[in-house]
């Protein structure tokens, strides 16, 4: 269902359970209830979601499994969409939220205050739209064009090209300590040089980084050449594949980054959006086949 469509319902929702608003539940305690991949799901949170959905369903509906389940795809939304660099616009989150208080006839702040004494935090929502959003870009970035019910070929259509280059990176990090003199700047960066040579591929880099001191690896996030930018695009192509470039100099000390792959894309097909609802509906198919697949992959241990 498309996201505008779930703020319609939830809204609605919302308008017919408003009348009649019970006292605020009592905060649960910060412990955890799931983890998802090594992420932690607090039991707040579930018990928040699990508000929502009553609310949403006039108090008929709801469990604190569905609430779980919710909350797990959420996480595995948003992981995903992070990994390719995609995540939702705060601004856009909040004009989102402000535009269901708007349908309910109250200000954001009233809204927040109306909901939150059925136990829901406004944050739970905000959480929501944000994952919604960020998994919908994912979605079109990835399938947009196998769906799209236009055929240049057909018709006959001349379709813009535009090349890009879609790398999937790592970035090894040699942790500097905030204050460090020059003379530890030098000696660390010589450390960073010296280990680049060793480097054993991404693969291996989590094993790399365990035999060094201070040396943090960061979870692969796949970039493209029109995201990251002529300067740095040009400098990672000068990067053998299972490589690091050299170091430069971060805020958390000196930063390589490894080139795990690289491969050929066409950045505009990528992005063309579908535009009629036999398209749409092959869209949200993939979505639901997309998401199967990261949970039929994900470790979830529910406590």
């Amino acid at each position: 269902m498309p996201s505008s469509a779930r703020f319609r319902i939830l809204s609605a929702t919302i308008v017919l359970a408003a009348a009649g608003l019970a006292a605020a539940t009592p905060a649960s305690a910060q412990s955890i209830s799931v983890v998802v991949n090594g992420q932690p799901i607090l039991t707040s949170e579930v018990q928040s979601r699990l508000a929502l959905l009553k609310l949403q369903s006039g108090g008929k509906g709801g469990s604190v499994a569905a609430a779980q389940d919710e909350l797990i795809d959420e996480k595995l939304k948003l992981t995903e969409a992070k990994r390719y660099g995609m995540t939702a616009d705060p601004a856009q989150v909040n004009a989102a939220f402000s535009s269901i208080a708007q349908r309910t006839k109250l200000t954001p702040e009233q809204f927040s205050q109306a909901i939150a004494q059925r136990g829901v935090s406004a944050q739970t929502l905000k959480d929501r739209i944000a994952a919604e959003m960020a998994w919908a870009q994912l979605v079109r970035r990835k399938y947009a064009a196998q769906v799209s019910a236009r055929d240049p070929v057909a018709t006959g259509a001349t379709q813009p090209s535009n090349k890009a280059v879609q790398y999937t990176l790592r970035v090894v990090v040699f942790v500097l300590p905030k204050g460090a003199t020059d003379a530890q700047a030098n000696q660390r960066r010589a450390e960073a040089v010296a280990a680049r040579g060793r480097f054993p591929g991404c693969d291996g880099a989590v094993q790399f980084a365990s035999a060094l001191r201070d040396v943090a690896v960061k979870e692969p996030v796949i970039r493209s050449s029109s995201t990251l930018g002529k300067q740095l695009s040009d400098s990672l192509d000068k990067v053998k594949v299972g490589a690091l470039s050299e170091p430069q100099r971060s805020d958390d000390g000196f930063e390589m980054i490894a080139v795990c792959e690289r491969k050929n894309i066409n950045d505009d097909t990528a992005f063309r959006a579908p535009d009629d609802d036999a398209a749409m509906r092959k869209l949200e198919d993939k979505s639901k086949a997309y998401l199967a697949q990261l949970k039929s992959r994900a470790i979830v241990e529910r406590r």
